[in-house]
């Protein structure tokens, strides 16, 4: 029984580690609250990208855009991004943001954590742009 309970942790522990080498490979934060104070001190939108490790949605949205080098730059220059698993991060972000629907992307003011534009499900790089710029405009505009 031990040994079942041991591999079920290790099994369930490689979900949580494939968002962290994705999170590393990309150089987005972990952490919602480093997010939220790197996007207050520099004064850039924060990009809430909520996966989970079991859908296979988040990891077409993760290869297919998230990866792209157009919007990779993009998210690198002009937005703060941090990565949390719908399941196994819950208690690190604010319940305001727990949805069942992922991939979920959320546009936060960092002034005061209002969501002022989001994404739901896979969405095509080209598209997905267009919403980064849309963010961009809308958070110039606040």
């Amino acid at each position: 029984m031990k040994i079942i309970f041991t591999l079920l942790f290790m099994f369930f522990s490689l979900f949580a580690a494939n968002i962290d080498a994705f999170a590393k490979k990309m150089s987005f934060q972990r952490d919602y609250k480093t997010a939220l104070d790197m996007s207050k001190q520099m004064h850039k939108p924060l990009v809430m990208i909520l996966s989970a490790d079991y859908c296979p949605w988040c990891r077409k949205f993760e290869n297919k855009t998230l990866e792209s080098s157009v919007v990779s730059e993009e998210l690198k220059q002009y937005f703060i991004v941090v990565v949390v698993d719908r399941k196994y991060d819950i208690k690190t972000f604010p319940a305001k943001y727990r949805t069942q629907f992922t991939p979920k992307v959320f546009f936060i003011n960092p002034k005061d954590e209002s969501v002022f534009l989001d994404t739901t499900g896979y969405i095509k790089k080209k598209k997905f742009l267009q919403s980064l710029q849309k963010a961009l405009k809308l958070y110039k505009d606040m």
